[in-house]
């Protein structure tokens, strides 16, 4: 085989997969051990063309000689298995390795190569302007929380707020966090309007806190740095107990860094109504990113080009912006969940998800975005494990992400693990209120798939994504269960002018997004009910229901998730 200088040396190779064998986080059975050393020896040695099903069981497995891969299929299951350890190791321990070693979907010979940041993305889809300015990452002065009124049982109660809210703020990486500590002294103890542009803030967050022996107070202001506007003020008041205080500083700082930063907060809603009315080609890189998540409120197939070609603009612009990295990963697997059109049809989307996702890993590794659409872009490439596992890490890193609260909450939905994924989807509306309504497929599914039929009809009715299927999929077969006719016949026609064959490739559409079997079932029955016909409306076959059930069924990665 070819070792050139745009491929490890065997020798490079080889000390990788050590490493890897002997990780902890390569979570995977001796004998698939043995399948990926056998797999690497035979292509390092040149021997890739002798690397094939009956090889590998033979070999590997202890198969016998009249081993027959259509009869047997071991080593595509085990094979999968592996896949998905290997891409665990890599968001794991091996997140810093050089050298990859991966098992490309569709056959057995592994590819050996380097770390995604070392590899050249596809070309863009298209050549437009440039954006006419670079990203501006929105920039935040946190002052002090000052303690007010009288005596305070906790003296330093306010400082140690002030570092909590830093800290919940700074996992939101697309912002710039500073402390006014850093900056005081050279003001002489005020931050004057000139010294705030010389920084390039954008906003200012003070606040005060008072602590007396019963009550706890907070107050919290954000101030926009350039018209001196106040944008957003909250009162909080609790009953102070002592051996809670550190739990209600915690919480208080989360509540604060989530309404304010994460997308469709305060700094968002502020940001979009600057950019209202803006061509999407005079956007800087920022914008886009913006620009985005007011898309991802409906998932808009109008919009969907615009926002797309301007995300690519971005990562031109600003090759190192993970965010706009992630947030164009996400894109292409809506390209690929809602087939909507693109520009060059020839892209392989989930392909190029992946890369982009792994790219926003590498540039941004703290970023929950990042592994959020790294997960997106595993699940629907067949990963189901590894999706899951990057969602957790993703969590892990800002908690206070509920975009990605309610991704996971969904997933685990699709998968009929409901004891997971309730706790997840009422946490993440809970904490905000404005979240995509989209989210509440998941909640429409529960109720409809444990019978409770007005429930789920009145969550499939929340859903305000007129250009996606699914939730008109789930008011037809609710309403049609609940006898309400005319709006089941009004649901299934929506669902019929989105995809007019969408009968035909039902089952193989719901597989594919790994509903579990049970679900898949319920929903045909009531679609029946509403009069959809075609194909795939009367039988389901047995693949399937296998792929869905065992999908459903299988932990690989428990969900164990902070509060």
């Amino acid at each position: 085989m070819d070792h050139g200088t745009n491929s490890p040396s065997p020798d490079a190779v080889r000390e990788v997969l050590q490493r890897i064998l002997g990780a902890p986080d390569f979570n995977t059975s001796d004998r698939n051990r043995a399948f990926l050393k056998f797999v690497v020896e035979e292509a390092l040695e040149g021997r890739g063309h002798r690397i094939k099903a009956y090889t590998i069981a033979t070999t590997v497995f202890g198969r016998g000689p009249a081993f027959d891969p259509q009869l047997d299929s071991i080593v595509r299951i085990e094979a999968g298995r592996l896949r998905r350890a290997l891409e665990h190791y890599y968001l794991t321990s091996g997140v810093n390795e050089r050298v990859r070693i991966t098992l490309p979907r569709g056959g057995y010979v592994p590819s050996f190569g380097f770390a995604a940041l070392e590899e050249p993305l596809p070309a863009p889809l298209s050549s437009p302007p440039e954006p006419r300015a670079k990203a501006k990452i929105c920039t935040i002065l946190v002052a002090p929380f000052e303690e007010e009124g009288g005596p305070s049982p906790l003296p330093s109660f306010g400082r140690g707020l002030t570092r909590q809210v830093i800290a919940a703020l700074t996992c939101f990486t697309d912002l710039w966090i500073l402390s006014s500590e850093s900056f005081s002294e050279q003001e002489g103890g005020t931050l004057s309007t000139a010294f705030l542009e010389k920084l390039g803030v954008d906003f200012v967050l003070t606040g005060g806190v008072s602590v007396t022996q019963d009550s706890f107070a907070l107050e919290a202001m954000l101030l926009d740095a350039r018209t001196r506007r106040y944008v957003w003020a909250e009162h909080f008041q609790r009953k102070f107990i002592p051996s809670d205080i550190l739990e209600l500083r915690d919480e208080m700082a989360n509540t604060i860094a989530s309404t304010l930063a994460q997308p469709y907060g305060i700094i968002f809603s502020n940001k979009a109504t600057e950019m209202a009315g803006q061509p999407p080609e005079f956007l800087d890189s920022y914008g886009c990113v913006v620009r985005f998540y007011q898309y991802y409120r409906t998932f808009d197939r109008n919009d969907f080009q615009d926002v797309l070609a301007g995300l690519e603009r971005a990562i031109r612009a600003e090759p190192s912006y993970g965010e706009a990295f992630a947030c164009l990963s996400l894109m292409y697997s809506d390209g690929h969940r809602f087939r909507y059109d693109l520009p060059s049809p020839g892209v392989d989307l989930r392909e190029r998800a992946l890369q982009l996702a792994f790219r926003a890993v590498e540039l941004a590794p703290h970023s929950s975005r990042a592994y959020h659409a790294l997960g997106h872009a595993q699940w629907f490439s067949g990963d189901i494990a590894g999706a899951l596992a990057a969602l957790q890490v993703g969590h892990a890193l800002n908690p206070n992400d509920t975009n990605l609260l309610a991704d996971l909450g969904l997933r685990l939905a699709n998968l009929g693990r409901w004891g997971e994924a309730l706790p997840l989807l009422e946490r993440a509306f809970a904490r905000n209120p404005a979240k995509p309504s989209t989210y509440r497929v998941a909640l429409a599914q529960y109720h409809y798939v444990h019978g409770r039929y007005e429930q789920a009809l009145s969550e499939a009715r929340k859903i305000n994504a007129p250009t996606v299927i699914y939730g008109h999929l789930l008011i037809a077969a609710a309403a049609a269960q609940l006898g309400l006719r005319a709006e089941a016949a009004e649901g299934l026609r929506r669902v019929l002018a989105i995809d007019p064959h969408y009968g035909d490739r039902i089952v193989r559409d719901l597989v594919e997004r790994h509903i579990h079997d049970e679900t898949i079932r319920a929903v045909l029955e009531g679609l029946r009910k509403a009069g959809m016909t075609g194909r795939e409306m009367n039988g389901r076959s047995a693949t399937g229901i296998g792929a869905a059930s065992d999908a459903g069924q299988t932990q690989i990665f428990p969900v164990a998730l902070s509060q």
